[in-house]
Protein backbone atom coordinates (compact mmCIF):
# COMPACT_ATOMS: atom_id res chain seq x y z
CA UNK A 1 0.00 0.00 0.00
CA UNK A 2 2.74 2.39 0.90
CA UNK A 3 4.42 2.00 -2.48
CA UNK A 4 1.14 2.57 -4.32
CA UNK A 5 0.39 5.63 -2.22
CA UNK A 6 3.85 7.04 -2.89
CA UNK A 7 3.33 6.65 -6.63
CA UNK A 8 -0.07 8.34 -6.48
CA UNK A 9 1.16 11.34 -4.51
CA UNK A 10 4.53 11.64 -6.23
CA UNK A 11 6.92 9.74 -3.99
CA UNK A 12 5.33 10.78 -0.72
CA UNK A 13 6.55 14.37 -0.93
CA UNK A 14 3.11 15.84 -1.60
CA UNK A 15 1.60 14.35 1.56
CA UNK A 16 4.56 15.48 3.64
CA UNK A 17 4.44 19.01 2.24
CA UNK A 18 0.69 19.35 2.75
CA UNK A 19 0.27 17.77 6.21
CA UNK A 20 3.71 17.16 7.67
CA UNK A 21 2.91 13.42 7.82
CA UNK A 22 4.80 10.54 6.24
CA UNK A 23 3.47 7.16 5.14
CA UNK A 24 4.13 4.39 7.68
CA UNK A 25 5.92 1.60 5.80
CA UNK A 26 6.44 -0.47 8.96
CA UNK A 27 3.24 -2.41 8.30
CA UNK A 28 4.96 -4.01 5.32
CA UNK A 29 7.58 -5.45 7.67
CA UNK A 30 4.98 -7.38 9.65
CA UNK A 31 2.77 -8.83 6.94
CA UNK A 32 4.01 -10.05 3.59
CA UNK A 33 1.25 -12.62 3.06
CA UNK A 34 -0.13 -15.75 4.69
CA UNK A 35 2.42 -18.43 5.52
CA UNK A 36 2.31 -22.19 5.69
CA UNK A 37 2.90 -23.71 9.12
CA UNK A 38 5.47 -26.42 9.73
CA UNK A 39 5.27 -29.04 12.46
CA UNK A 40 7.99 -31.39 13.68
CA UNK A 41 7.34 -34.60 15.56
CA UNK A 42 9.91 -36.92 17.10
CA UNK A 43 9.30 -40.49 18.25
CA UNK A 44 11.51 -43.07 19.89
CA UNK A 45 10.66 -46.66 18.99
CA UNK A 46 12.15 -49.61 20.85
CA UNK A 47 10.93 -52.92 19.40
CA UNK A 48 10.78 -55.75 21.94
CA UNK A 49 10.65 -58.68 19.52
CA UNK A 50 10.86 -59.67 15.82
CA UNK A 51 7.23 -58.77 15.16
CA UNK A 52 7.63 -55.23 16.53
CA UNK A 53 10.93 -54.80 14.63
CA UNK A 54 9.07 -55.68 11.42
CA UNK A 55 6.38 -53.09 12.23
CA UNK A 56 9.05 -50.40 12.72
CA UNK A 57 10.54 -51.28 9.32
CA UNK A 58 7.08 -50.95 7.77
CA UNK A 59 6.58 -47.52 9.37
CA UNK A 60 9.93 -46.31 8.06
CA UNK A 61 9.31 -47.66 4.56
CA UNK A 62 5.77 -46.24 4.41
CA UNK A 63 6.97 -42.81 5.56
CA UNK A 64 9.74 -42.65 2.96
CA UNK A 65 7.40 -43.79 0.21
CA UNK A 66 4.63 -41.35 1.19
CA UNK A 67 6.92 -38.33 0.89
CA UNK A 68 8.30 -39.33 -2.53
CA UNK A 69 6.84 -38.05 -5.80
CA UNK A 70 4.50 -40.57 -7.39
CA UNK A 71 4.86 -41.75 -10.97
CA UNK A 72 2.45 -43.56 -13.26
CA UNK A 73 3.30 -46.85 -14.89
CA UNK A 74 4.06 -45.28 -18.29
CA UNK A 75 6.37 -42.76 -16.53
CA UNK A 76 4.95 -39.85 -18.49
CA UNK A 77 3.61 -37.81 -15.57
CA UNK A 78 4.73 -37.14 -12.02
CA UNK A 79 2.19 -36.76 -9.24
CA UNK A 80 2.43 -35.03 -5.90
CA UNK A 81 3.44 -36.99 -2.81
CA UNK A 82 0.73 -38.12 -0.42
CA UNK A 83 -1.05 -35.62 1.79
CA UNK A 84 -1.64 -36.33 5.49
CA UNK A 85 -4.44 -35.27 7.79
CA UNK A 86 -2.85 -34.97 11.23
CA UNK A 87 -4.94 -34.89 14.39
CA UNK A 88 -4.68 -35.31 18.13
CA UNK A 89 -7.06 -37.72 19.85
CA UNK A 90 -8.64 -37.37 23.27
CA UNK A 91 -10.52 -40.25 24.93
CA UNK A 92 -10.57 -42.15 21.66
CA UNK A 93 -12.07 -39.31 19.65
CA UNK A 94 -10.44 -36.98 17.12
CA UNK A 95 -10.13 -33.36 18.17
CA UNK A 96 -8.31 -32.89 21.48
CA UNK A 97 -9.84 -29.82 23.19
CA UNK A 98 -6.47 -28.45 24.36
CA UNK A 99 -4.35 -29.14 21.26
CA UNK A 100 -4.30 -27.31 17.95
CA UNK A 101 -5.90 -28.60 14.78
CA UNK A 102 -4.11 -29.11 11.48
CA UNK A 103 -4.94 -28.49 7.86
CA UNK A 104 -3.87 -31.14 5.32
CA UNK A 105 -0.07 -31.41 5.27
CA UNK A 106 2.74 -32.90 3.23
CA UNK A 107 5.60 -34.85 4.79
CA UNK A 108 8.57 -32.67 3.84
CA UNK A 109 11.27 -34.28 5.95
CA UNK A 110 11.87 -37.64 7.56
CA UNK A 111 14.99 -38.89 9.32
CA UNK A 112 15.86 -42.11 11.10
CA UNK A 113 18.52 -42.33 13.78
CA UNK A 114 19.47 -45.97 14.25
CA UNK A 115 21.68 -45.15 17.25
CA UNK A 116 19.61 -42.83 19.48
CA UNK A 117 21.65 -43.85 22.54
CA UNK A 118 24.95 -43.05 20.83
CA UNK A 119 25.98 -46.69 20.38
CA UNK A 120 25.28 -49.20 17.61
CA UNK A 121 23.44 -52.22 19.00
CA UNK A 122 21.29 -54.82 17.24
CA UNK A 123 19.33 -57.94 18.00
CA UNK A 124 20.43 -61.31 16.60
CA UNK A 125 18.52 -60.71 13.36
CA UNK A 126 20.35 -57.39 12.76
CA UNK A 127 17.49 -55.05 13.66
CA UNK A 128 18.52 -52.08 15.84
CA UNK A 129 17.41 -52.12 19.47
CA UNK A 130 16.07 -48.55 19.18
CA UNK A 131 15.11 -45.98 16.55
CA UNK A 132 14.47 -42.28 16.70
CA UNK A 133 12.15 -41.04 13.95
CA UNK A 134 11.75 -37.36 13.13
CA UNK A 135 8.92 -36.13 10.90
CA UNK A 136 8.54 -32.64 9.42
CA UNK A 137 5.13 -31.74 8.03
CA UNK A 138 4.12 -28.54 6.23
CA UNK A 139 0.49 -27.61 5.79
CA UNK A 140 -0.53 -27.14 2.16
CA UNK A 141 -2.84 -24.18 2.74
CA UNK A 142 -2.57 -21.19 5.09
CA UNK A 143 -4.71 -20.45 8.12
CA UNK A 144 -7.29 -17.68 7.65
CA UNK A 145 -9.41 -15.87 10.22
CA UNK A 146 -12.57 -17.64 9.02
CA UNK A 147 -11.01 -21.00 9.93
CA UNK A 148 -11.73 -20.16 13.57
CA UNK A 149 -15.49 -19.70 12.98
CA UNK A 150 -16.28 -23.40 13.37
CA UNK A 151 -13.10 -24.51 15.16
CA UNK A 152 -13.49 -26.49 18.37
CA UNK A 153 -11.13 -26.18 21.35
CA UNK A 154 -8.09 -24.04 20.59
CA UNK A 155 -8.68 -24.19 16.84
CA UNK A 156 -5.72 -23.96 14.51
Amino acid sequence: RAEAAKKIVGGGNFLTRQTGAVINSNLELFFTGPGLRQFNFQYRLTPRDDREALEVRKIIRMSKRAMAARIEQKRLFLYTPHVFQLMFFFKGKAGHPFMNRFKPAALTGFTVNHTPDGAYMTYDDGSPVAYQLQFSFREIEPIYDIDYDDAQGLGF
